[in-house]
């Protein structure tokens, strides 16, 4: 039987246990020992030796971790042997995954189709974005042992060395997650367009289309604004590191429009913001395997939920000067963002 408790099932050394190849016992280290630790103290079991010198599992499958492995077996009507296998794993897994509330089921995400139109106003102020529910109430549940352990892991070993497998980006904004912190976090939306092809496409159709809107207004000085903000997605075909990082965003644009005669028609300069929200969480279905740490959207809302990490708004924007003459194309060198610029 598949496991079901997230931090169980995201872990390979755990995996292996339930199946008893081979299963954990005395002289085993690792995050699967540490893990197996964080269960047994949160359904009561003490280990105090185990735990005295940072506070979470030490990971080590010694005496004390034995001795609470033969005490749960026995509670549980288990062969009394101190090894942690196929049925103390399934036991333990029973019992934790019963106590887990169900993630909000959302409907995965998909690209959305780029409009053809796109409606500007007169004015200063960003339109309305949706905001993405998330996981729940930030540290609305207590603290476990096991994901205490599991963030360590994370952040300890597995992220240092994630950044060839998923991308700077997406690292990036992982450990801001972890930093628990909450903040904005302003994210490279330059990188993005520039590295995701329906990206710069949704950037291209933003460019071309308030360029049309501002050839139609009357001489002199205007604030311009998008009526309503666009929504995009990054797919993982296109960007691993931008599929992990972000997903699916909201883009707009505004700035100030200068409309001027000519001596052979209007003349145009358009001081432009392209402006980027998304509410940082996992979406339904999103997962990795990080060195045979299995991240799920299953068991990443639930450190926000025991508040040891905090779902946050990712923001971000960048200017462009352009100029132009009526009948005239806007200059690719002014147009194209440059990687790297915030």
């Amino acid at each position: 039987m598949p496991l079901k408790y997230p931090v169980f099932a995201g872990n390979k050394t755990i995996q292996n246990a339930s199946r008893n190849s081979p299963p954990l016992k005395k002289g085993a280290r690792g995050l699967g020992v540490a893990l197996l630790q964080g269960a047994l103290i949160d359904l009561g079991y003490r280990l105090p030796h185990s735990t005295q010198k940072s506070g979470s599992p030490d990971g080590v499958y010694g005496k004390e971790t034995y001795g609470a492995v033969w005490q749960f077996q026995s509670d549980r009507k288990l062969k009394k042997d101190g090894v942690a296998g196929k049925n103390t794993i399934g036991a333990l897994d029973r019992i934790l995954s019963a106590k887990i509330s169900p993630v909000p089921k959302k409907i995965p995400k998909a690209p959305p189709a780029i409009p053809k139109s796109r409606e500007y106003k007169i004015g200063t102020g960003d339109p309305h974005v949706t905001r993405d529910p998330g996981a729940g109430v930030w540290n609305s549940k207590p603290k476990s042992a096991s994901y205490v352990a599991l963030k360590e892991a994370i952040i300890v070993e597995v992220l240092p060395k994630a950044y060839v497998l998923i991308g700077d980006d997406a690292v990036k904004h992982l450990m801001h997650y972890f930093r628990n912190r909450g903040t904005n976090y302003r994210i490279d939306l330059e990188g993005m367009v520039k590295e995701v092809p329906s990206a710069g496409k949704l950037y291209e159709l933003e460019v071309a289309q308030v360029k049309a809107y501002t050839e139609v207004l009357p001489v002199g000085k205007h604030f311009i604004t998008s009526k309503r903000a666009q929504g995009g997605y990054n797919t993982k075909a296109e960007s691993k590191n931008w599929f992990f990082a972000v997903g699916g965003y909201s883009v707009w644009g505004k700035g100030q429009a200068i409309v001027k005669k000519g001596p052979a028609g209007n003349e145009f300069e358009l001081n432009f913001e392209y402006k980027f929200f998304d509410r940082y969480n996992w979406d339904a279905g999103k997962k990795v395997d990080i060195f045979g740490i299995e991240i799920t959207d299953a068991f990443m809302g639930e450190f926000h939920k025991q508040g040891l990490a905090r779902e946050y708004d990712e923001i971000g924007s960048f200017k462009r000067r352009f100029t132009w003459k009526a009948g005239q194309t806007i200059p690719a060198g002014q147009y194209h963002p440059r990687r790297g610029a915030r």
